[in-house]
């Protein structure tokens, strides 16, 4: 299912390049990838840069247009299931996204991939048979892969393993790791299994960039996820109807929009420094 989003932005360009293509992935669900790759998108259109964004999730989870992107992209994972009797197998299934990035040469135009959870063996069984990092580099396109980890133990071993698995099969593929706040800080006390289990995952990291993104206080992110709210929107409603749309009064509504001004600018800030590094030369 794809929409399309004309209206021009209001803000003015912003200074922001790097990556043509960033792919927002983890093992695990509920870790803030979906919010990450609406902010990703809006640092592409507050710089001028028209942007698709493709939402790879169950049609369970599908809500309308987010409004964080030019144009939205829609590829359900019930369709893994026809693999079989497609021409490729799943990388038929993705045909809709291929679309999308052979167009980047063309258009100028950036694309935000938003991969569902648990979906990490089929993306790197694709990123395999493609030879993904080659092929972008022979497209000249520039392409980073953000994987996402929460504080909690087996996220972080996921995002290790997730690591790994991209630099095997796609290693000129520039990658990093996203440490997000969703679940908690991650200044563990020394000697701890969650401390122990952070130092392995920056092992693995080695030298790739390593960010880290807050929550934010009161589950605003959260509040707003399950409002099918984006971010932008929610600061740019006035109190009385952000209150209507959130379930609640003026008080927490005007809280909730300034935790968000304040997790808006400083994950802005951190995403593009990291997508900025993914300029120096294609997908290498």
């Amino acid at each position: 299912m794809t929409t399309s989003k004309k209206k021009a932005d209001a803000r003015p360009p912003v200074h922001f390049h790097g990556a043509d293509l960033v792919e927002v992935v983890a093992d695990g669900t509920s870790v803030g990838k979906s919010t990450l790759a609406g902010r990703l998108c809006h640092l592409f259109r507050e710089a001028g840069r028209p942007v698709t964004l493709v939402r790879i999730e169950t049609g369970r989870r599908q809500t309308a247009e987010t409004g964080a992107a030019n144009k939205e992209v829609y590829i359900r994972t019930e369709e893994f299931a026809t693999a079989a009797a497609r021409m490729g197998g799943l990388t038929g299934v993705l045909t809709p996204l291929w679309d999308e990035i052979l167009d980047i040469p063309r258009s100028g135009g950036a694309v935000v991939v938003d991969w569902a959870g648990g979906s990490s063996t089929h993306r790197l069984d694709v990123l395999a048979s493609t030879g993904f990092d080659t092929t972008l580099a022979g497209l000249g396109v520039r392409g980073l892969s953000m994987v996402l980890t929460t504080s909690s133990t087996e996220s972080m071993r996921q995002a290790g393993a997730y690591l790994s698995g991209i630099e095997t099969v796609a290693p000129g593929l520039q990658r990093a790791l996203v440490q997000s706040g969703r679940s908690g800080n991650f200044d563990f006390p020394v000697g701890s299994e969650q401390a122990e289990g952070l130092a392995r995952l920056h092992d693995k990291a080695g030298q790739i960039p390593i960010a880290a993104i807050p929550n934010v206080a009161g589950r605003a992110l959260e509040a707003c996820a399950d409002a099918g709210l984006d971010v932008a929107s929610a600061m740019m409603m006035e109190p009385d109807a952000l209150a209507r749309r959130l379930g609640i009064d003026q008080f927490r509504a005007r809280a909730c929009a300034t935790e968000l001004a304040v997790w808006w600018r400083h994950t802005g800030r951190t995403l593009a420094r990291i997508a900025e590094r993914a300029d120096g030369h294609p997908a290498a």
